[in-house]
C-alpha cells in the first residue's frame, strides 16, 4: 500500500513498501509525482494520482526478479546464520546456545543444502519423526526422547521458518501448519514433597546454618526458581513489610561462569509476600555474613547478593542443588530434586484454599493454565485418598 504525502511545491511524494530486509528493517521507494496542471479538481487530481501510483508499483514489481535470486537460491543452512544473528539480542543467552546446537547438531545436517524455497510442511514431520525414533538422549539412558523434548526441539525448526517467512523469504508460513503431528506427551507427575515430608524438613533445618536455612525456606516459601534464588539481592527484601521483589536471574554459560539476566519472562518480575519465620531466619543469616565481611574486610567484594561465594561474588547456580541433595542426605529424607520445592509450595498453597491465580502469580507463570499442572496434582492425590478409603472398607 502506497503513502501519499502532498509538498508544498504542489507535488505529492509517493512512497511504497517493498518488504523487510535482512534484519527485519522495513525497506521503502519513494517517487515524486506532479499534477498535469496546478489547482485540478479533486476528482481528477485523485485519478492522475491513483494512475501514477499503479504504474510506479508496476516499475518497482517489473524490478523484482533482479532481486529475487538472492532470497530464491539460500539455502536452509545460509538462513540459519542469518536467524542465528537476528536472535542474538531477543533470546536469553541460554536458548541462544541451545538453538544453535539444535541448528548444528540436527537441523543443518538434515536441511543445510535444501532451498529455503523449497521447505515444506513433510520436511518438519519429517524432523519430528527423526527426533521420535532415531535421535539419542543426551543423558545416555537408552530409549527416546520423550514427547516434551521432541516439541522443544521442533520449536527451533519452526522459529526458524516463521522468522523467514516474516522476512519474505518464503510465502507460506509452514510451521504454523495444523497438519503436523506430534507424539502424544504423556501427563508427568508433579514431584512434590508430603505435607509430612515439609514438617520433616523444617525441623532439620533447625540444626543446619543460616545460609542453608535461608536457601531452603525462600525456595519452599516463595516458589522461586533456583536461578531467581540465587540472583536476589539484599535490596530486594523488605523485611518490615514481609515482602521480596524478583528482579534478576543468574544462569551458567559453558565456560561455567556465571552471569545475571532478566528473569524468564514479563510477568516473573514480581513482589511476593513472605511470611515472619523466613523474616526472622534472614535476619540471622544477614548477621552471620556481616561477621564474614568484616572478617574479610577489603577481600570482600560488595555486590549485595544474598546467596555468595567465600569472597562475596555471586554463587554458582548448580550450588543450591549440590547443597539440597546433601541436606536431604544428612537428615534422611526423600530425594527429590531442588525444583521439587517450588512444585510443594505449588501444591501446598492450592491444597490450603489459595486460589489458582494468586499462586500463578507467585509463581510467575506466564500463562494461568501453566499452573494446572498442580491442580492435576491434587485431583490425582485426592482420587488416592477415595482408593484407600476403598482398602479400607
Amino acid at each position: 500500500m502506497a503513502s501519499i504525502v502532498p509538498k508544498a511545491n504542489g507535488t505529492y511524494l509517493i512512497r511504497v513498501s517493498c518488504g523487510v530486509d535482512s534484519a527485519g528493517k522495513q525497506i521503502s521507494r519513494s517517487k515524486t509525482f506532479k499534477p498535469s496542471a496546478p489547482n485540478l479538481p479533486y476528482p481528477k487530481l485523485n485519478r492522475e494520482i491513483e494512475a501514477f501510483v499503479k504504474s510506479f508499483e508496476q516499475e518497482l514489481k517489473s524490478e523484482e526478479p533482479s532481486h529475487k535470486p538472492a532470497h530464491d537460491k539460500i539455502t536452509f543452512g545460509e538462513f540459519c546464520a542469518q536467524f542465528l544473528e537476528i536472535k542474538k539480542n531477543t533470546l536469553s543467552p541460554n536458548t541462544h546456545v541451545f538453538y544453535s546446537r539444535i541448528i548444528e547438531e540436527d537441523l543443518i545436517p538434515m536441511f543445510g543444502r535444501l532451498k529455503l524455497s523449497d521447505m515444506r510442511t513433510y520436511h518438519i514431520q519429517q524432523f519430528i519423526q527423526y527426533l521420535s525414533t532415531e535421535k539419542k538422549r543426551l543423558d545416555g539412558q537408552s530409549g527416546n526422547i520423550c514427547a516434551s523434548t521432541v516439541k522443544r526441539y521442533t520449536t527451533v525448526l519452526r522459529s526458524i521458518i516463521s522468522t523467514a517467512y516474516k522476512l519474505e523469504y518464503i510465502e507460506n508460513d509452514i510451521g504454523r501448519s495444523r497438519r503436523i503431528e506430534f507424539p502424544k506427551e504423556e501427563t508427568k507427575e508433579v514431584e512434590a514433597f508430603t505435607l509430612d515430608e515439609v514438617q520433616n524438613i523444617l525441623e532439620a533445618l533447625e540444626s543446619e546454618p543460616w545460609h542453608i536455612r535461608a536457601l531452603i525456606e525462600i525456595a519452599l516459601f516463595t516458589g522461586c526458581r533456583r536461578g531467581e534464588i540465587v540472583g536476589l539481592k539484599w535490596s530486594d527484601f523488605d523485611l518490615e513489610n514481609r515482602t521480596v521483589s524478583i528482579k534478576r536471574s543468574i544462569y551458567k554459560l559453558s565456560d561455567g561462569k556465571a552471569r545475571e539476566k532478566d528473569p524468564k519472562t514479563k510477568s516473573s518480575i514480581r513482589t511476593i509476600s513472605i511470611p515472619e519465620r523466613l523474616c526472622q531466619t534472614l535476619a540471622q543469616y544477614r548477621l552471620q555474613q556481616n561477621r564474614h565481611i568484616a572478617y574479610l574486610g577489603d577481600s570482600w567484594k560488595n555486590l549485595d547478593y544474598v546467596f555468595t561465594e567465600e569472597n562475596g561474588n555471586v554463587m554458582h547456580p548448580h550450588t543450591p542443588t549440590r547443597q539440597f541433595s546433601r541436606f536431604l542426605k544428612r537428615h534422611n529424607i526423600r530425594h527429590l530434586k531442588f525444583h521439587g520445592l517450588r512444585h510443594t509450595s505449588a501444591t501446598m498453597l492450592l491444597a490450603n484454599g489459595c486460589d489458582i491465580k494468586t499462586v500463578s502469580s507467585r509463581l510467575g507463570h506466564a500463562d494461568i493454565s501453566t499452573t494446572n499442572i498442580y491442580v492435576h496434582a491434587l485431583e490425582s492425590a485426592d482420587r488416592q485418598a477415595a482408593k484407600t478409603f476403598d482398602k479400607i472398607l
